[in-house]
């Protein structure tokens, strides 16, 4: 059964949820038999935290995620992450001079 872990932006932490979807936040899901984390990353979310959100799970394929229940979670996973939020915005994305 997959471990769901939701991102609190105030505490820049991931803590333990039953929730398996969130419009909001920004959740992880650790699936043991495939080995794979699967970070989702809502539309509207900065880039901020998606990149502390997202260092945050890199360590957890290191380490693990401890859960209450004492085990750790996580270690070896792969990490994908899905979602379009924590995007550079479009004004970004193109050069304000013409290319000469």
């Amino acid at each position: 059964m997959p471990v769901y872990l939701e991102f609190n932006e105030s505490t820049s932490q991931f803590f333990e949820t039953t929730r398996n979807s969130a419009d909001n936040a920004i959740l992880l899901s650790i699936d043991g038999n495939q080995k794979k984390l699967v970070m989702t990353v809502p539309a509207g979310k900065s880039m901020i935290s998606r990149r502390a959100a997202e260092r945050l799970a890199r360590g957890i394929t290191k380490s693990g995620f401890l859960c209450n229940d004492g085990g750790r979670v996580g270690r070896d996973h792969d990490l994908e992450v899905v979602g379009e939020g924590g995007q550079l915005p479009d004004r970004l994305r193109e050069s304000p001079r013409e290319v000469y």
